[in-house]
């Protein structure tokens, strides 16, 4: 008979792969160290890590402890995405902004993935586990139906679509981001809409839909509606828009699947349009 895990090892294993999770990296032994008798350490020094106080697992939790706010303003994530003239340049400049706190906790800044040339732009919301594991949007189980959904009415993740996020960092433990981190995101994702300049803009799910088309009522209100994505970019004459469609997030229809239906009236309305625009 093998002998019994240690119960001390078996816990510190648990609360790492907890703290894996969240997206924070403590520089912990990899097994349970041998107790030893010492005195108790002042309660100042038993104060957890800068790196788990970063990183509150609900935007509730986040607000309270001032998470994200103020990190930089959005005028200045403006002046950085400006100098961008290519879609390289953004890339690069997202890569190398720390401006966002939630960059501290992820493993991998998330671009985009697919043809820039499509015509047809998806926005998601922020990087989940995978994504940030992989540094690619949509390429966990929510991405794989995303896929799927898409190959459904003949469009290939490949070739046919170009794929991207409000939020380039996970938020730990995937819960919302804040209305400070959406704000700190958004003039990158809207140059990368004016540098791209696709004929349809996808919102996948409340917050992508919310924060392109400032919309102030949920994606159960939105979804199935064509609406207008408005340019914000200098170069664009004032009111130049794209045609915008929002629709459920896949995570949501893996949660609800009694909800794929009305996803997919909505990709029928998606496939009207885009054979009408060619």
């Amino acid at each position: 008979m093998p002998p019994a895990a240690d119960p001390r090892e078996t816990a510190l294993k648990s609360l790492t792969a907890w703290w894996a999770d969240m997206g924070i990296e403590p520089d912990l032994p990899v097994s349970a160290p041998k107790p030893r008798p010492r005195a108790p350490e002042p309660a100042a020094r038993r104060a957890p890590p800068p790196a788990m106080q970063a990183a509150p697992a609900t935007a509730a939790a986040a607000r309270a402890a001032g998470y994200g706010e103020k990190a930089a303003d959005e005028a200045e994530a403006r002046k950085v995405a400006a100098k961008a003239k290519t879609i390289a340049d953004l890339k690069t400049a997202i890569e190398e902004f720390e401006g966002s706190p939630l960059k501290r906790t992820a493993r991998n800044t998330v671009f985009a993935r697919g043809n820039p040339e499509s015509g047809l732009m998806i926005v998601g919301e922020a990087p989940g586990k995978d994504e940030d594991e992989q540094g690619e949007p949509f390429v966990g189980k929510s991405g794989q139906l995303l896929d799927r959904m898409f190959a459904s009415i003949g469009l290939d993740r490949e070739t046919d679509v170009y794929v991207s996020n409000i939020l380039n960092w996970r938020p730990p433990g995937n819960r919302s981001p804040t209305t400070e981190e959406i704000a700190l995101a958004l003039p990158f994702i809207e140059r990368h809409i004016a540098l791209v300049k696709p004929k349809i803009v996808v919102c996948v799910g409340g917050v992508s839909a919310q924060a392109l088309l400032r919309a102030s009522v949920g994606i159960m209100r939105l979804r199935g509606r064509w609406a207008e994505y408005s340019l914000k970019d200098e170069k664009f004459e004032p009111g130049e828009h794209i045609p915008a469609l929002p629709v459920f997030h896949p995570a949501y229809l893996l949660r609800r699947p009694q909800e794929k239906k009305q996803a997919w009236r909505d990709l029928l309305m998606l496939q009207k349009r885009l054979e009408e625009t060619g």
